[in-house]
């Protein structure tokens, strides 16, 4: 017993874990949580949100971000969706499925941006040859005033 707690005592504290929270999601979304209206809002805009990204998904969408927020009677609410769209999709097409799938509240506060895709080499372009042309030329620059300093060292009257 008194081992036990002088063996407790050599030990250095341990301050409690502290983890910072990274969303909406790991903060509402552990279902042991005891059930708040907060907690359900917040539960039913994940579920939102999962819908529109797993619908648009679905047509060819990728690297998706949806972000909904119910109105309430301070917050009108919104929709936000960012991502590469489906092909052949504008702005006003997405912002009318989001619409559909988030319901009538969301007339006129769907947002979509769609990022561009990045552009494709031109077939038989240059590539990277102009890039391995300057690293060449900066790896013998490099290789001359390493040679330049060695011969200055060596040809030096103080080096004895």
């Amino acid at each position: 017993m008194l081992f036990g707690a002088a063996l407790a005592a050599c030990e250095p504290a341990r301050a409690p874990e502290v983890r910072g929270v990274r969303g909406k999601r790991e903060l509402f979304g552990d279902p042991a949580l005891v059930p708040t209206r907060a907690g359900e809002r917040a539960r039913e805009e994940l579920a939102l949100s999962d819908a529109v990204v797993a619908a648009l998904r679905a047509l060819g969408a990728e690297g998706l971000a949806v972000e909904v927020r119910l109105p309430r009677a301070d917050d009108p609410g919104a929709v936000v969706v960012t991502g590469l769209g489906p092909p052949g999709w504008d702005e006003p097409a997405a912002a009318a499925l989001v619409g559909e799938l988030c319901g009538p509240w969301s007339a006129g506060r769907v947002r979509v941006a769609w990022r561009g895709a990045a552009p494709s080499r031109p077939e038989g372009g240059p590539g990277d040859l102009p890039l391995l042309f300057a690293l060449v030329g900066l790896g013998a620059a490099g290789g001359v005033t390493v040679d330049r300093a060695l011969r200055r060292r060596a040809r030096s009257p103080l080096r004895g």
